[in-house]
């Protein structure tokens, strides 16, 4: 029997109406979305994978949504608030299985989606995200930590440029506290969010801030879904300083949010946050200082008054001490006075005595009497016998005699007694 070969044609043919047949309606399949491209015509080209159980891709099926169908299906998403398709998330499609020839290539083309599944299993891995922490403790932890009194220094991440740094920054800057902001650049979704998130984390905690916060501007689940995600939340649990996480999404709360130390809606309100923690420890410092002051000059009355009081008895009782010691001096005084007089009139008396006793002995009066001073040239008083020839001088009571002794001898006073 002849083997039958195929034309690639024939096989082709055969291919679409096998799937035709078999495949006769739409299909709804789930999958992971990897490899998602937005063509500038329009069409949305992307795989759909199962990965296994560590992350690695087993299966794959291409999907196509094509342009004409493509704002049907994002209004749905708007709806539902789910978001735009996103690498990464989980979803479920409705489409037409098909062969496309050009390329060999089995496919499917997108015509629907179910966004309550999307939504669904975000929830899912979310609470599967909030079980893993808890398990490891890690839900407290950071909330744990101790927000400094006066938190200036303030890591930021997010994106630099956007939105939400912007309000973040703007309300900040409207304080008058002396704020610094050390920004660590980081995606907030897409694929570079994750490491990019963990990694701005991390590098702040080698910094001196007091502490991290973590904004994002609003947006849908899917816009969000990197705040979900463990390895960052781990790094918010994990860090050793205070993470406030200002992010956007009225509505649910991301698990980025719920290992915080503190969560906001928005940045803005995380940044007022920080800014009314710095208000209430300066208005602390206001009213300890107000205390102070009203401390103080209680103080300072009593003092002053006991000053006074003291003041007014040290007057009384010096007054009358100095009354009883003002008589004792007068009486004192007198006394002093008599006795001093006494004194004074004995000692003049006794100057006058020696006065006359002066005058009686004065060398003038002996001089008048007769008597004579004889001194040799150097003024000294003879009183002994002189050499020969010594020029001696003598004073009387008018007159200065100069002579030259021709001789001198001792008198000899046993004859004159």
């Amino acid at each position: 029997m002849e083997t039958h070969t195929w034309s690639v044609g024939d096989l082709c043919e055969a291919i679409r109406d096998t799937f035709a047949a078999v495949f006769p309606e739409e299909i709804w399949l789930e999958g992971e979305i990897s490899g998602l491209k937005f063509h500038s015509s329009g069409h949305v080209y992307f795989d759909l994978i199962e990965p296994d159980t560590n992350g690695n891709r087993i299966d794959k099926m291409s999907i196509t949504l094509w342009k004409g169908r493509r704002q049907a299906v994002e209004s749905v998403l708007n709806r539902a608030d789910a978001g735009p398709l996103t690498e990464g998330i989980k979803v479920r499609i409705k489409g037409e299985l098909s062969f496309y020839a050009p390329q060999g290539r089995v496919q499917i083309q997108m015509t629907a989606i179910d966004p309550h599944h999307t939504l669904g299993q975000l929830s899912v891995d979310r609470e599967r995200v909030l079980q893993s922490l808890s398990t490891a403790g890690l839900l407290e932890t950071n909330s744990s930590l101790r927000v400094p009194a006066v938190p200036l220094h303030i890591g930021l991440v997010t994106s630099d440029g956007s939105a939400a740094y912007n309000d973040f920054v703007n309300e900040i800057a409207s304080s008058r506290y002396p704020f610094k902001i050390s920004l660590a650049h980081s995606s907030v979704q897409g694929t570079e969010a994750e490491i990019g998130l963990v990694t701005a984390i991390q590098q702040l905690v080698d910094t001196d801030v007091d502490v991290i916060a973590v904004v994002r501007g609003g947006g849908a689940r899917t816009d969000l879904l990197a705040f979900d995600l463990e390895s960052v939340a781990r790094a918010v649990a994990q860090a050793p300083v205070p993470v406030f996480s200002g992010i956007g999404h009225e509505i649910d709360r991301s698990v980025v949010d719920e290992v915080a130390h503190t969560a906001f809606k928005t940045p803005t309100a995380c940044a007022a946050a920080l800014v009314q923690t710095v208000a209430a420890f300066d208005q602390q410092l206001h009213d300890s200082a107000r205390r102070i002051v009203t401390l103080a000059n209680r103080c300072h009355d009593r003092a002053a008054e006991m000053i006074s009081s003291s003041a007014r008895a040290i007057n009384d009782r010096t007054r009358r001490t100095l009354d009883l010691k003002e008589g004792q001096l007068t009486a004192a005084s007198g006394r002093l006075r008599d006795l001093s007089s006494m004194a004074i009139d004995r000692n003049v008396e006794r100057c006058n005595r020696i006065f006359d006793l002066l005058q009686a002995l004065h060398p003038n009066r002996v001089l008048a009497r007769g008597f004579s001073i004889t001194r040799d040239k150097l003024g000294n008083v003879i009183r002994d016998a002189v050499p020969d020839g010594t020029t001696i001088v003598s004073e009387t009571s008018t007159s200065l005699i100069t002579s030259t002794v021709t001789e001198s001898e001792l008198r000899d006073h046993k004859e004159e007694t």
